[in-house]
């Protein structure tokens, strides 16, 4: 099963989507608004996040009015996990350089545009490090955010938990099997979802917050 997860995620794809946009959007242009392009990529990350689930299993055989209720639920939480994942994994850098000469600072996509919360995401990752954290893990964790039994007016709640256990039971399997060595290291992983839980909604709640407040100072 973890290597059917594994097969969904393709990294290359996660990056390049990501730059490709950074470029498109700075291409023959003075200046762009940083807040406004970083929420262009957030949109497009939801997307993504969209075309990955409904191909999934568990998840693509629900209804669509499920469907929406989950990802509604868990896009957040799946963006700082994705980014834990490629700034552990795949070297994504802090910053990048855009097109225009501009600085993008790419951390802010994993903090949702919250500075503060940087040394809280620094925590999570040294955490997971901790734990060896790997492709397996991530995409466990991912499923498990994803398939969460627990989201208020869920049709279909049997598919969803069903699908929610078998994973649990897969990654406790996983764990003890490849990773004898790391102490509890499932349970500790399962522990640190509700970490990024609370930094994925303070995120939403500022981004929410500053768009109320810039559709007040158009209105003036």
């Amino acid at each position: 099963m973890i290597r059917e997860f594994v097969q969904s995620i393709d990294d290359r794809e996660w990056q390049s989507q990501l730059f490709e946009l950074l470029r498109k959007q700075t291409y023959n242009q003075v200046e762009v608004d940083l807040f406004e392009l970083m929420c262009k990529v957030l949109d497009q990350n939801l997307f993504s996040q969209v075309d990955w689930a409904r191909n999934t299993v568990f998840f693509k055989d629900l209804k669509v009015d499920d469907q929406m209720k989950l990802l509604q639920h868990s896009w957040s939480d799946m963006l700082v996990l994705d980014h834990l994942h490629q700034r552990i994994h795949n070297n994504l850098p802090d910053e990048t350089q855009l097109q225009n000469g501009q600085f993008f600072n790419l951390l802010s996509l994993g903090l949702l545009g919250v500075p503060e919360l940087g040394d809280y995401f620094n925590e999570l990752q040294n955490k997971l490090q901790d734990l060896k954290f790997d492709m397996g893990d991530y995409v466990c964790m991912k499923f498990l955010i994803l398939l969460n039994p627990n989201v208020r007016g869920i049709i279909n709640k049997k598919t969803v938990l069903q699908g929610h256990e078998n994973v649990q039971a897969a990654l406790l399997d996983y764990t003890l099997t490849c990773y004898p060595s790391v102490t509890d290291k499932f349970r500790r992983l399962l522990n640190i979802l509700p970490d990024i839980h609370a930094m994925a909604e303070r995120g939403e709640e500022h981004l929410y917050s500053k768009h109320c407040a810039d559709i007040n100072k158009n209105k003036k």
